[in-house]
C-alpha cells in the first residue's frame, strides 16, 4: 500500500511541477514528464495485494519514490531562492536527480515484471465468473439498515414506550462490532418512536469526551445555534439543557460511552420527568451497563443467528437475500467462521462484493477459517485485517488516511477528499476530475463495509461518514508499521520518518518535543484536540519545509504562524483567525483555502492578497466573509482566470463585480455573505451572476441584521440575472417579498430550495404570507423552510410537479401546508421540526390520503413538536 501510495504523491508532484511557473533549466521540464510516465506505468503492477514475491520489490519502490520526491522538492526550493549561482547550482542537481531517478525506475520496472509474470501463469487455469451469477455491482445506494433482532427490536419498542412514566436508562452492552450503535439508530429512527417523543437526541461520548462539546451539541439541537452558548461555563450550560428538557417527553442516545465516571458526569443533565422520558445508553463495558441501567437490567446484545447471519452476509455481497449457486457454499463457510459478529460479516462481503472469482472466494475462506480458535477481539481484528490486505492498492492508502482523525469522529466527506487530493492518493493524468474520482474511491470503501454513512444533504449526497473503532484500530496499526502515521496522544517525541502526523490533544505541549531540526519527510500536520482554548506558542513551521497539508483549525493558534508563507508546497492550508490581512501569495501550489473566524457568530472581513489571483492550483476558497480585489488584465479586455477554482464561499457583496465572476467564471458553487451595508453599497452586485456560466449552486448570506435592515430589501436577482445552470439556491437571513419568490420559481433547472432564518414579508408580528406563483417550481425537488415569519403557504394543485421531499423548520404559526401534496405523485417524505400538532395532524391526513389511493410512498416524520396552548 505505501509504495502505491508513494508512487501516486510522486506521480503529481511530478506534474505540479511539469505545470508551473517555475524558472527550471532546458530539459528538466522534459526530464519531469518522462519521470511522470515511468513512475506512472508501475502501478499496474503495484496493484496486486495477494502476492507475497512482490513485498521486498513494493518496499523498494515506496523507499525509491520517497528519495525521489524529497530530493526533487529539496531542490525546488533552492531553485526558488533570489541567489542565481544557487538556482543554477540547484537546477543542476535536479537534472542528475531526475536522470538517475528514470534509470532506477525503469530498474525496478524490470524487477517487478518477473514475479508478475510468473503470477499470471498461475492465475491462468482459474474460473472467471460473469453474468447474473457474478457477485454484485456496488451497494452504496442500498440502506445502512439493520438485519435480524426481530424480537429485540418489538422488546425495545415496548421498553421505550409503553412503560413506567419514570425516567428509565435502558443501556445496550456488547463487544466492539456486534451491533450496539446500528442498533440504536434503528430504534432512534422507528417512526412509532419518533411520534412518541417530543425531543431526540443523539450524543456519541467515546473513549476522549469532552463534557463541554456534548453539552453545546445537545442544546444547539434543542433550542438552536446561539452564540451566548460559547460564553457560558459548564455548569450553566448543564442547567440550560435541564430547563430545555423540563416538561418535555425526551429520549437520549449516549452512544459508545467507555466509564461509570463518564456516566456520572452525564447523568445529572437530564431531569427526571414523569412523563415517559428514556435514555438509551452503549457500551462495550458491562459494568457500566449495570450501573446505568434504571430500573431494570441492562439489554446484552446479542449475535446473530445462523439464518441472520446468511441474510446479512448476501445483504452486503450481493445486494439482495440469496446468494449465487456458484458463490453459496463457500460463502457458508465464510459466514460460519464469523461466528455471527455483524462487523465480521459485513466487512468480509463487503470485500467480496465485487469480486468475481470463485479462487479468491476459496482463499478468504481458508484465510478466516485460521483464526476460528482465538478469541472475539482477536478474530475480529484478524478478519478485518484480511479484508484490508483483499484491498486494491489504491484503496488501501485511501482507507489508511482515516487514522489521522480521532476515533469515533464524524467525517466531513468535502474535507476528506480535499484532503486525498492534497496528499496525492487519487492518480489522474490531469486534474479535470479529481473531484470525482476521489469521491468515486469514498463509495468503494462504503460498498466493502469499511465506511459508515453518518449524514446526506438534502439532495441526497453523502454529507459525513465515520469509522468503526476497530477499523480506526486497524488503520493506526497498518499506516504506523508503514512509517506512514504517527499519533501524538498524548504527546511524546515526534519522530522524523512518517509521512502524516497528527496530533489529538492541545499541541502546545506536544511542540516542546521536537527533537529534530528538521522534518523534511512529513508531508501533513493535523491538530485536532479536543477542547476549544487559544494558544500563543510557536509551531516552528520552519522545520517542516515540503509540508503539503496543514490544518491548524484544533491548534488554538489565531493569528498565521511565522514560516506559514515559505512553505511553498502547500495545497491545503485550514486554521482560524480573528481577522486582517492573509500575506498567502507566495503558496502557488496551494489548493484549497479555509479561514474560519473565531467569532463565529459576528463574522469580520479577512483580505486575500492580490497576489492570489497568481495562485492558478486554487481548486476551493471558503471563509465567513472574504474581500478580494478585481483580477488584474491579461491583454485588452481580458482578465486573469483562476481555471481550477471549483468553490468559491464567503464572497462580500462590493466583490461581486462582472469582472470578478469574469476571473472566477469556471466556479460551480458560490456563497456571496455580507452585512447589510455590503449590499447597500453594491445594490446590483448580483446581477452580475449571469457571468458565471458555469454556476449549479448559489447561497446568498446576510449577517447582522437588525429588524429594520431588509424591511423593503432582498438580495435576489432578477430572473435575467440567473445563471443559466443553476440547480441549487440557498438564502439565509435575507428577507423576501413575494416577487423575488416569483422570480426564483422562474429558474428553468432549480432543484433544490433552502430558504434559511427568513422573514417572508408580512405584519410587525411577522406572521406572513405566501402564495406559490401560478408557474410553481417545475423541477423542484427538495424544498427547505426555516424560522418563524411563516404562517399561510398556499399552492395551486401543480405547482410542484417533481418535488420529492420537503422540510419545515421552526415555523410555530404555519398550521397547514398546499393541500394539493395529498395529489402528488412524487412526494416522499415530508419532515417536521419544531412545528406544531396541528400541522403534523395536517400532514398526517395527507399521507393517510394518499395511502388511501393506494400510494405508500409518502412518509411524515415529526421532531420536537411544539405543545399548543
Amino acid at each position: 500500500m505505501a509504495a502505491y501510495a508513494a508512487v501516486t504523491s510522486l506521480m503529481r508532484t511530478m506534474h505540479l511541477l511539469s505545470q508551473s511557473s517555475l524558472d527550471l533549466q532546458e530539459g528538466n521540464k522534459e526530464h519531469l514528464e518522462s519521470l511522470y510516465d515511468k513512475v506512472g506505468s508501475l502501478l499496474e503492477f503495484l496493484d496486486n495485494p495477494d502476492n507475497e514475491l512482490m513485498k521486498d520489490l513494493q518496499k523498494k519502490v515506496k523507499d525509491l519514490a520517497n528519495e525521489v520526491e524529497d530530493e526533487v522538492e529539496s531542490q525546488v526550493v533552492r531553485i526558488m531562492e533570489k541567489d542565481e549561482h544557487i538556482q543554477t547550482e540547484a537546477n543542476e542537481r535536479l537534472r542528475k536527480i531526475l536522470e538517475q531517478a528514470i534509470e532506477d525506475i525503469e530498474s525496478v520496472k524490470g524487477e517487478l515484471s518477473k514475479p508478475r509474470n510468473k503470477n499470471n501463469n498461475l492465475l491462468a487455469g482459474n474460473c472467471l465468473l460473469d453474468g447474473p451469477t457474478s457477485p454484485r455491482s456496488p451497494v452504496s445506494t442500498l440502506e445502512n439498515d439493520m438485519v435480524g433482532h426481530i424480537n429485540e427490536q418489538a422488546n425495545m419498542r415496548c421498553q421505550l414506550t409503553r412503560h413506567s412514566s419514570q425516567l428509565e436508562v435502558i443501556s445496550i452492552a456488547g463487544m466492539g462490532g456486534i451491533g450496539k450503535s446500528t442498533f440504536a439508530k434503528k430504534m432512534f429512527s422507528d417512526p412509532s418512536i419518533v411520534g412518541f417523543f417530543d425531543v431526540r437526541r443523539w450524543i456519541t461520548v467515546s473513549k476522549d469526551y469532552s463534557l463541554r462539546k456534548m453539552l453545546i451539541s445537545l442544546l444547539q439541537d434543542t433550542i438552536g445555534v446561539n452564540e451566548e452558548l460559547d460564553k457560558k461555563p459548564d455548569d450553566e450550560l448543564a442547567d440550560c439543557l435541564q430547563k430545555s428538557l423540563k416538561g418535555r417527553r425526551y429520549l437520549i442516545v449516549v452512544d459508545d460511552i467507555w466509564s461509570i465516571e463518564a456516566w456520572e458526569d452525564i447523568r445529572q443533565w437530564f431531569p427526571k420527568n414523569n412523563n415517559g422520558s428514556r435514555i438509551l445508553l452503549t457500551t462495550r463495558n458491562t459494568e457500566v451497563a449495570r450501573d446505568a441501567s434504571s430500573p431494570k437490567n441492562l439489554f446484552p446484545m446479542r449475535f446473530l443467528d445462523p439464518e441472520e447471519s446468511w441474510n446479512l452476509f448476501c445483504q452486503r455481497a450481493f445486494g439482495k437475500s440469496y446468494c449465487p449457486a456458484e458463490f453459496e457454499n463457500v460463502g457458508k463457510v465464510i459466514v460460519g467462521n464469523c461466528n455471527g459478529l455483524p462487523l465480521m460479516i459485513s466487512v468480509t462481503a463487503g470485500s467480496l462484493s465485487s469480486e468475481k472469482m470463485l479462487r479468491k472466494w476459496h482463499e478468504v475462506a481458508r484465510s478466516v477459517s485460521s483464526l476460528v480458535n482465538l478469541d472475539d477481539y482477536q478474530r475480529c481484528s484478524g478478519v478485518l485485517a484480511l479484508s484490508y490486505n483483499h484491498l486494491p492498492s489504491h484503496l488501501k492508502a485511501c482507507f489508511l488516511y482515516f487514522g489521522v482523525f480521532k476515533k469515533a469522529s464524524e467525517i466531513s466527506v468535502e474535507n476528506l477528499i480535499r484532503l486525498w487530493m492534497a496528499e496525492g492518493l487519487c492518480n489522474l493524468r490531469g486534474i479535470g476530475e479529481l473531484e470525482k474520482q476521489a469521491s468515486s474511491l469514498l463509495h468503494d470503501l462504503i460498498d466493502r463495509s469499511l465506511i459508515v454513512i453518518c449524514k446526506h444533504s438534502l439532495d441526497g449526497k453523502i454529507k459525513t461518514c465515520r469509522i468503526h473503532d476497530l477499523l480506526h484500530d486497524l488503520c493506526l496499526r497498518e499506516s504506523v508499521s508503514e512509517n506512514l502515521l504517527y499519533v501524538s496522544n498524548p504527546p511524546t517525541n515526534v519522530p522524523q520518518h512518517h509521512r502524516w502526523v497528527s496530533f489529538h490533544q492541545e499541541p502546545r505541549q506536544v511542540f516542546c518535543y521536537l527533537p529534530f531540526p528538521a522534518y523534511a519527510k512529513t508531508r501533513s500536520l493535523h491538530f485536532l484536540a479536543v477542547k476549544p482554548y487559544r494558544s500563543e506558542f510557536e509551531l516552528g513551521l520552519d522545520r517542516f519545509k515540503l509540508l503539503r497539508v496543514l490544518d491548524l483549525l484544533g491548534s488554538g493558534v489565531w493569528h498565521l504562524p511565522n514560516g506559514l508563507s515559505n512553505l511553498v508546497f502547500l495545497r491545503y492550508l485550514r486554521a482560524e483567525f480573528i481577522s486582517g490581512y492573509l500575506p498567502i501569495y507566495k503558496l502557488q501550489n496551494l489548493q484549497y483555502l479555509s479561514f474560519r473566524n473565531v467569532y463565529k457568530y459576528k463574522p469580520v472581513d479577512l483580505y486575500l492578497p492580490n497576489g492570489t489571483w497568481k495562485m492558478s492550483q486554487l481548486r476551493h476558497i471558503d471563509s465567513a466573509i472574504f474581500y478580494l480585489c478585481s483580477p488584474p488584465k491579461v491583454s485588452g479586455n481580458k482578465y486573469r482566470v483562476l481555471e481550477n477554482l471549483q468553490s468559491v464561499h464567503g464572497l462580500r457583496p462590493d466583490c461581486c463585480t462582472k469582472e470578478m465572476f469574469e476571473g472566477i467564471k469556471k466556479v460551480k458553487k458560490l456563497g456571496i455573505c455580507g452585512e447589510s451595508k455590503h449590499f447597500d453599497e453594491s445594490p446590483n452586485c448580483l446581477d452580475n451572476l449571469i457571468f458565471l456560466p458555469e454556476l449549479e449552486a448559489l447561497r446568498i448570506s446576510l449577517y447582522h441584521r437588525s429588524r429594520s435592515d431588509f424591511r423593503h430589501r432582498h438580495p435576489v436577482p432578477c430572473v435575467s440575472s440567473f445563471p443559466p445552470n443553476l440547480k441549487k439556491l440557498t438564502l439565509q437571513g435575507t428577507r423576501l417579498l413575494s416577487s423575488p419568490l416569483t422570480v426564483i420559481s422562474e429558474l428553468p433547472e432549480l432543484e433544490v430550495l433552502k430558504l434559511k432564518a427568513i422573514k417572508l414579508s408580512g405584519n410587525e408580528l411577522e406572521e406572513t404570507d405566501w402564495e406559490v406563483s401560478e408557474k410553481g417550481f417545475p423541477k423542484l425537488k427538495f424544498l427547505l423552510i426555516e424560522k418563524k415569519g411563516l404562517k399561510n403557504w398556499t399552492a395551486a394543485d401543480d405547482s410542484f410537479p417533481c418535488l420529492e421531499r420537503v422540510i419545515i423548520k421552526n415555523c410555530p404559526s404555519l398550521q397547514e401546508i398546499p393541500g394539493g401534496f395529498a395529489d402528488s405523485m412524487t412526494l416522499q417524505r415530508i419532515e417536521l421540526w419544531g412545528c406544531t400538532s396541528s400541522l403534523v395532524t395536517f400532514a398526517t391526513n395527507i399521507q393517510e390520503e394518499q395511502e388511501s389511493f393506494g400510494n405508500n410512498i409518502l412518509k411524515v416524520y415529526a421532531y420536537d413538536r411544539i405543545r399548543e396552548v
